[in-house]
């Protein structure tokens, strides 16, 4: 049987470029960094034949990130506290596209499109596995292998880790969700309510946000931020995201 597995390369990219930096002294006591961009590459196709075979896969896609997304647009803070990135990324990232057929959609992450194309229905065809160690990768419906397991998540599963991060944030991307409101305390209000029925949940994420003083508005832009594209979240014509909202204001 056919399995593709889709590979989170931005997470490759980085950790590999950052390991593969090195530092070295100068004249008159400056320091530079330099990196063996030839080394890195090779770490990572062997890095990708590694999971091919683990996975038992027929067929790799990788998927890279770059330039502002939607969420930048929506929610301007997103991300913003990260630093510098590593020596050779870009180079890397352009590589990968070039010469190794990688999917880059302009306007969306790396997640986004892992996202798209793990949901739909034709695109690929045969078995969908989604390599990752990003845990937003778990809002997604399908199969994932994440820290060295194999997960099958359903739906409901991946809409309850959507509402977790949506009422929690994520400090490392720069959405604060709803504050004061950790895993803990957002599990015990998402325990209570039906998953499957959305005129039940989003309330009750509105109303967790209002006790905070903030507004639907806010919940709304938190929740865009926190939600991974589905196939039925992108508009294929315009290439472009299709912003979740709640099917009471359609």
């Amino acid at each position: 049987m056919k399995r593709t597995i889709l590979i989170d390369a931005d997470i490759l990219i980085v950790s590999g470029c950052a390991a593969g930096m090195k530092e070295f002294e100068g004249e008159d006591d400056e320091w530079y960094y330099s990196i063996d961009l030839k080394e890195v590459k090779n770490t990572l196709i062997n890095t990708v034949k590694q999971f091919k075979r683990e996975l038992e896969a027929t067929d790799a896609v990788l998927c890279i990130s770059r330039g502002t997304t939607f969420r930048h647009r929506i929610f301007p803070a997103y991300k913003g506290g990260r630093g510098r990135k590593p020596l050779g990324v870009g180079e890397v990232k352009r590589w990968l596209v070039d010469d190794h057929g990688a999917k880059l959609k302009e306007g969306i992450e790396a997640d986004d499109a892992l996202g798209i194309l793990a949901t739909h229905p034709s695109l690929i065809s045969g078995e969908k596995v989604i390599v990752s160690a990003d845990k937003d990768l778990k809002t997604i419906p399908g199969n994932l292998y994440h820290g060295g397991q194999w997960l099958e998540i359903d739906d409901n599963t991946a809409r309850y880790n959507w509402l977790l991060q949506t009422l929690t944030g994520d400090t490392t991307d720069g959405y604060p969700g709803c504050p004061g409101m950790g895993p803990v305390s957002a599990g015990k209000l998402l325990d209570k309510l039906d998953i499957e029925n959305e005129e039940e949940w989003w309330p009750a994420i509105v109303a967790a946000y209002a006790n905070k003083d903030l507004d639907e508005e806010y919940a709304l832009t938190q929740a865009r931020c926190a939600r991974i594209l589905h196939y039925t979240d992108y508009d294929f014509k315009k290439k472009e995201a299709i912003l979740w909202r709640p099917k009471s204001s359609l």
